[in-house]
């Protein structure tokens, strides 16, 4: 076989070997973009849930002010003692399929308040059973000097809303509001 023969040969391998490491590249950059988009996606995900949990938060916020009384659980959505919570700070005794639901988009949307109180009720010590803060503030001080006056205690509400997504996924959004 003539020199011109072997080189033709080689050639084909050679040229066989950069189209092998062309096809793996190429895989190798479609399997990247692909792991991009799912990450973009979850991120998506997350960030409309937390809208849509922001919708929970505020309706439970306007539930806790038209309390009439909060000494008494109004099941299933309010809770008049703090309730025990899981590993991950979530109210483990809530029976969510119990709970009532919003639709907002491809989200459900389930919110619970607690009032962060010990038991036993009716609370007979607000500032030994539960959270809150109180503000003192200076009255007249036209006889030289001013009196205290204690304003109310402000008692402290945990709302957690649970948002149920596309493809049985869940995220869990929870806040401190205040009555």
């Amino acid at each position: 076989m003539s020199s011109a023969g072997r080189q033709a040969g080689a050639s084909i391998i050679m040229v066989l070997i950069a189209l092998t490491a062309l096809l793996l590249g190429s895989a190798t950059l479609m399997r990247s973009t692909e792991s991009a988009t799912m990450i973009v996606a979850n991120t998506t995900f997350k960030d409309a849930a937390v809208r849509a949990g922001e919708f929970g938060i505020n309706a439970g916020f306007t539930a806790v002010q038209a309390l009439a009384s909060e000494e008494a659980n109004l099941a299933p959505w309010y809770y008049a003692t703090t309730q025990p919570v899981d590993a991950a700070g979530m109210p483990s005794t809530v029976a969510w399929a119990g709970v009532p639901s919003t639709a907002m988009g491809n989200y459900q949307v389930q919110w619970v308040a607690e009032r962060l109180c010990i038991a036993p009720l009716p609370v007979t010590d607000v500032f030994g059973q539960c959270q809150v803060s109180q503000t003192q503030q200076t009255g007249s001080s036209r006889g030289g000097y001013g009196v205290p006056i204690q304003n109310d205690p402000i008692k402290y509400y945990r709302i957690t809303t649970r948002i149920t997504g596309p493809k049985g996924t869940e995220q869990f959004v929870q806040s401190l509001v205040s009555r």
